[in-house]
């Protein structure tokens, strides 16, 4: 009798083994996925990333149970519905490696937990359980000038338990980014413009990108809390879980950080359709615009970059002492006690802050070593507990404007003003993204990146590319007590120049093709509202007017950029390169003023001028911008 029992036993386990569809009728299923049109359903489209092909944009096989999962969603979908019946061993389960997909099956054809097989999932279960996901924030780190897939700035997802509290540092954090090869330099940008590295989603924890924008980027973070229910934020996670070896081509301009974030948004509300509108170019600001106007954003947040929290108390304290505290940070510990005690007791407690937060700036930034730190740490917190004085450091301002209050980043204009007395209409395009004559709200002053902007006139009967900036990239860092910054600017494109037969000319323009170069340094006041460069600018030109079909240019370049209102913007630069074909200086000024009548639209006055050979041009014009 026991060996009955034995047998039957063993014959038991072989057929469940064989699985839990032998004892139902799996055709029932499918034929009602037949009938719900399901393989067409927006929201499967989306979990198997075939929205708008027939063909899956995942390349990796261990995505699809079907043999032509990728090419046919439809047969995928009949294979899932398949595997939700299957027993498996723990962690095998079709539920345990795909928990939104199977998610989605199990609530489209009503089924309960009853008619399915029991699995066991201890790996995803204790991944789930730390997340513990609840509500969804979407983060936008400010643009980043040193590195080129930050330049437009960074978005990424922020998962929070229920009741949260405080700083939310103890989230975690979805992730969009590129894998770099650390051994890529000079070809980093354009592997990135043209999809040669793999863009892979990550969960960590927040924290590290607070330390990684915050701390040693200098980036201010704005968080965008979003009205995704608990529900809608579990389903996010648990496809996070699926996509833990996809990847895709990463591109710095549309395939990006914030295209697949939206693309995530869309996935939990089958309503929203935000990607498709970027299917050109996916700027991240933009895309919180759009997040924003959809009424997905429930709360905005700004987490100040610690460098920002400094320069703030410098502002609030006064530069003398700033430069005191940048001072003592160097200082040896032993000698620190003495350097201070000229100072009372409250300004001792405002320097001992200040050089607080500025050596662990440079700690971070690995200017200074973990030895050189650590010492003059422990003397500076020791030295500040000493004063019965409260603490000085206070928050800096939230911005008058956040990003999603900015003018959109494309661009066009009409102008019509007067070249060497002649009349002209001229009319531009800009593909991206901002520049330092546009209204500077909700975005970082000093800061400017232009990509395909290009003007054509019309003057004599003749309609000529006025100018075509491939590139423009410009970053001026003020000076402050703590850090002195190199600015620098770059300028790829094509332009009309004064020149004729390789010499300077009243009456004749010519195409030429443009590569320039600058750095120096920039000096601003504490609002930052008046800023002021200067530096040394190289530039090399190539076309067919110039005598040797090319020359350089090498001379010093100064401007001022003064936002006078929230409406009124002027810039106003002075280049004078020596041209080596010629050898001859050429004075170049330009001038503008800008008026904002909104967010979208702006008026303009501008003013060039040029002198060579006691030779001159000028070109002046009023115009309108309109974003969008």
């Amino acid at each position: 009798m026991k060996k009955i029992k034995l047998y039957v036993g063993i014959i038991g386990t072989i057929l469940s083994c064989h699985g839990f569809a032998s004892s139902v009728d799996v055709t029932d299923y499918l034929n009602l996925a037949e009938q719900k049109k399901l393989a067409h359903h927006v929201t499967w489209k989306r979990l198997l990333y075939a929205e708008d092909s027939s063909q899956s944009e995942v390349s990796y096989a261990g995505y699809f149970l079907a043999e032509q999962g990728r090419d046919h969603i439809d047969q995928e979908l009949q294979a899932d519905i398949r595997a939700l019946f299957q027993i498996a061993e723990p962690n095998q389960a079709f539920r345990c490696k795909f928990p939104a997909r199977s998610e989605w099956l199990i609530q489209q054809l009503n089924l309960s937990e009853q008619q399915l097989p029991k699995v066991d999932c201890p790996e995803f279960d204790a991944w789930y359980v730390q997340i513990k996901p609840h509500k969804t924030t979407l983060i936008y780190a400010t643009d980043f000038m040193g590195n080129p897939s930050s330049m437009f700035g960074h978005t990424l997802l922020r998962l929070d338990p229920e009741n949260q509290k405080q700083l939310n540092l103890v989230s975690y954090a979805v992730n969009y980014a590129a894998t770099v090869n650390n051994e890529d330099n000079w070809s980093y940008a354009f592997k990135g413009l043209v999809g040669k590295y793999p863009g892979e989603y990550a969960l960590m924890p927040y924290y590290r990108k607070v330390k990684e924008y915050g701390d040693f980027e200098s980036r201010d973070l704005w968080e965008y809390e979003l009205n995704l229910s608990p529900d809608e934020t579990a389903f996010l996670v648990k496809h996070m879980w699926e996509m833990q070896k996809v990847s895709f081509p990463y591109y710095f301009v549309d395939d990006n950080c914030a295209y697949r974030l939206l693309g995530l948004i869309d996935l939990v509300r089958p309503t929203s359709n935000l990607r498709q509108q970027f299917s050109y170019a996916a700027i991240p600001v933009e895309t919180i615009k759009a997040i924003d106007q959809a009424g997905y954003i429930r709360e905005t947040v700004y987490r100040p970059a610690l460098e920002t929290q400094l320069n703030a108390q410098a502002t609030q304290h006064g530069h003398a002492l700033a430069k005191q505290a940048h001072a003592l940070a160097m200082l040896e510990p032993k000698e620190m006690p003495t350097y201070l005690k000229h100072c009372d007791p409250v300004d001792q407690a405002k320097i001992l802050e200040m050089a607080y937060d500025d050596l662990y700036l440079q700690f971070v930034a690995r200017k200074v070593a973990a030895d050189f730190t650590q010492p003059r740490f422990r003397q500076l917190l020791g030295l500040r507990s000493q004063l019965a004085v409260e603490k000085q450091r206070r928050e800096p301002l939230e911005p008058k404007f956040n990003p999603t209050q900015g003018h959109d980043s494309r661009n066009f204009s009409v102008d019509v003003g007067e070249v060497q007395g002649k009349k002209f209409i001229q009319i531009g395009h800009r593909q991206a993204y901002h520049t330092l004559e546009d209204s500077q709200n909700g975005f970082r002053t000093g800061t400017q990146l232009l990509f395909l902007e290009g003007a054509v006139q019309w003057r004599d009967d003749d309609l000529k590319i006025e100018h075509l900036d491939l590139l423009t990239v410009n970053s001026y860092n003020p000076i402050t007590p703590f850090k002195t910054p190199i600015s620098w600017g770059f300028n790829l494109g094509w332009q009309q120049e004064a020149i004729d037969r390789g010499y300077f000319s009243e009456d004749q323009q010519h195409g030429v093709f443009s590569l320039k170069a600058q750095s120096g340094y920039t000096l601003a006041n504490d609002a930052r509202t008046q800023l002021c460069y200067g530096g040394l600018q190289t530039q090399l030109q190539a076309g067919k007017s110039l005598d040797d079909g090319w020359r350089i240019g090498l001379g010093p370049t100064v401007g001022c950029q003064n936002i006078w209102t929230d409406q009124i913007n002027s810039v106003v630069q002075l280049e004078l390169p020596y041209w080596q074909d010629s050898s001859q200086w050429n004075l170049r000024l330009n001038g503008s003023v800008q008026y904002a009548l909104n967010q979208q639209n702006a008026l303009k006055v501008g003013l060039e001028y040029q002198q060579q050979n006691h030779l001159d041009w000028t070109k002046w014009s009023i115009g309108f911008n309109h974003y969008f």
